[in-house]
């Protein structure tokens, strides 16, 4: 197995969470739900097979997307076959990121993926040929780097408005209320939340009840014994029927499954 994560230098820091490589033997289980983090993620497969992503509720309905896939930013948990995992390389954008590098605003890929080749449909065969003659993860990543580079269309600054709201929905603690931010911004409520949709993927309030999620997965993840109750008033919810009514509506487990379940990865749940 080979696992190696790289940070890419400035302006694309600024959008990029990591970039990322995979290379290992098919994992002892079939199927991964993937769960919501409200960011966007492009996959490629450096094997033969087509990526498959596949109905969180019922796995025999999949679609098909080559040998490279956007993911946009999702409020809902989807599915993926682990034996096309073997060997991938990947761009994990940050909220917000992968809006400068394509010429569709970001709301059209709400909860939605589609294949890459149809978005830089004369520079995918391509790239993907540069990564598979790279001689190491290293080269990848730096194929990677300049890719996203010369794909730029827009500024890779987000509106001050945007950018403003991510700090403060993407902070540790539970954050302030949409309301409360667009008091903050100087903009109509009717024109932020157009704004962010357009540029993030998600509805602001959307948005920030998924952060809100992943707050809670990284407060329980790998430990035992969890006051369920006192994670729900920490982090903002008003009881714990709310609490769980979200846990489930974004990942599609109960709290309690899903911790028994939970592996290293945060958001990667095997099923069979």
């Amino acid at each position: 197995m080979l696992s190696m994560h790289r940070i890419p230098r400035s302006p694309l820091s600024a959008l990029v969470e990591c970039l990322w490589y995979w290379e290992g033997a098919p994992a002892t289980h079939t199927y991964e739900r993937l769960l919501p983090n409200g960011e966007s993620a492009i996959i490629i497969n450096l094997r033969e097979g087509p990526l498959r992503i596949y109905d969180a509720q019922d796995i025999t309905r999949h679609n098909g997307y080559g040998h490279a896939v956007l993911s946009g930013a999702r409020s809902d948990c989807f599915v993926i076959d682990t034996n096309q995992q073997e060997r991938v390389v990947g761009i994990q954008f940050k909220p917000g990121g992968a809006f400068p590098f394509f010429r569709m605003p970001a709301a059209e890929l709400e909860g939605s993926s589609v294949a890459l080749a149809d978005l830089w449909p004369t520079r995918v065969g391509e790239i993907r040929e540069q990564l598979l003659a790279a001689s190491s993860p290293d080269a990848m990543f730096a194929v990677l780097e300049r890719s996203l580079m010369e794909q730029l269309v827009r500024s890779p600054e987000l509106h001050p408005a945007v950018a403003f709201a991510l700090s403060q929905f993407c902070q540790c603690g539970p954050s302030g209320g949409v309301t409360d931010v667009i008091d903050r911004v100087g903009l109509s409520p009717r024109r932020f939340i157009e704004l962010f949709h357009r540029q993030v993927g998600l509805t602001p309030k959307t948005f920030s009840r998924v952060r809100r999620f992943q707050r809670v997965l990284r407060t329980v993840h790998s430990r035992r014994d969890i006051d369920w109750a006192r994670v729900a008033v920490e982090n903002g919810y008003y009881d714990q029927a709310h609490f769980i009514h979200d846990f489930q509506g974004f990942s599609g487990f109960t709290p309690s499954v899903y911790s028994s379940l939970a592996t290293p990865h945060l958001n990667h749940v095997p099923l069979t």
